[in-house]
């Protein structure tokens, strides 16, 4: 099984079972799209494999939508192994929202038919399928303001802000930042995430989204395509970077003595970093500041209505390949969902 984020220490479950509970109302196979090989749009296969059955610690879902993330598609061209290796056939995607199914042994906190949404980075395989397995630790409540499209935009996105903005960069109100990238499906979560927590926020984006970045919480927008940021930006706190390459290397200088540079999207620098005397950290390894603690606090901040998702386009399970390469052009506004089951 290919692991994309470091294992962290599991949340502690309640008391154990000694069999799985559910509806007992699963086919005995599903629909599901199936990675054959690494290549184009054409190794994604549609077929019909068992429906899986949830070990310890785990639960079914029945999945409603998945999102799409450029770690799907890169997976799928890794070649080189930069990601770690693969075992085909391989069913891709690591964010869902659905309903649980079954529950596996030792699962007491969930019960069947409870909508949630989940992070699929340590479960066996991936969400382009009508059911998925779930670690319990890597789940939460579905907000309930959010339909099942938009809550599957969530995990992956998600908890990189707060892995990044806010356990490693500490985010405190009153602080100027600079997102890179404010408009794509991370970018656009992590200026909400930032307002929400009193920050002043600048964000880089085309002019189509000079309007939607306002509207969702930008205090100043670049258009990167017109002027240089660093014309712009001086004496910022934080950089949140979500483009790399040059963007990345020439964000040190915008940021005050002392200030706090992160990316998603690459290594900062680090002796630029050192010469602009300023920190590049990257996300603590602990629980407290592990994967599922930071989904719940992302889906608490969704439920409480200071945090939206904008689905850009909704695709069928069927057109997989087709909704990958649309991610891969890199000009959404937001997420791009696969819509599984109705």
């Amino acid at each position: 099984m290919i692991r994309l984020i470091p294992i962290f220490v599991s949340v502690l479950i309640g008391a154990a079972g000694c069999a799985s509970q559910g509806t007992a109302s699963a086919p005995k196979e599903m629909r599901a799209i199936q990675m054959l090989d690494y290549g184009g749009p054409e190794v994604l296969k549609l077929s019909r494999v068992p429906v899986p059955e949830p070990a310890q610690g785990q639960v079914r879902i029945r999945v409603r939508a998945a999102s799409v993330n450029p770690i799907d598609w890169k997976l799928r061209l890794d070649r080189a192994h930069r990601f770690g290796v693969i075992e085909f056939p391989r069913i891709p995607g690591n964010d869902i929202a659905g309903t649980i199914d079954e529950l596996g042994p030792g699962v007491s906190d969930w019960k069947a038919g409870d909508a949630v949404i989940a992070a699929l980075q340590r479960a066996p395989q991936g969400g382009y399928a009508e059911y998925a397995i779930a670690p319990v630790r890597d789940i939460a409540p579905k907000p309930r303001n959010l339909t099942f499209e938009q809550a599957s935009g969530i995990p992956t996105a998600g908890v990189a802000v707060w892995r990044y903005l806010i356990d490693a960069a500490q985010l405190a109100p009153g602080q100027r930042v600079l997102i890179h990238g404010g408009a794509g499906g991370v970018g656009s979560l992590a200026v909400q995430v930032a307002k929400a927590r009193g920050a002043f926020v600048i964000a880089t984006g085309s002019a189509r989204n000079r309007d939607y970045l306002r509207s969702i919480g930008a205090d100043e927008v670049i258009d990167y395509q017109a002027e240089r940021f660093e014309d712009r930006v001086h004496d910022a706190d934080i950089v949140f970077d979500t483009v790399g390459g040059e963007t990345l290397e020439r964000s040190p200088p915008v940021l005050r003595p002392g200030g706090i540079l992160v990316s998603i999207a690459g290594a900062p620098p680090v002796a630029k970093c050192e010469a602009a005397r300023i920190r590049c950290p990257r996300p603590g390894r602990d629980e407290a500041t592990g994967f599922g603690v930071a989904l719940r606090q992302v889906a608490a901040l969704a439920a409480a209505g200071k945090l939206k998702i904008h689905v850009d386009r909704v695709f069928r399970l069927t057109e997989a390949a087709a909704a990958q390469e649309l991610n891969r052009e890199g000009h959404t506004r937001g997420k791009i969902v696969l819509r599984v089951t109705d």
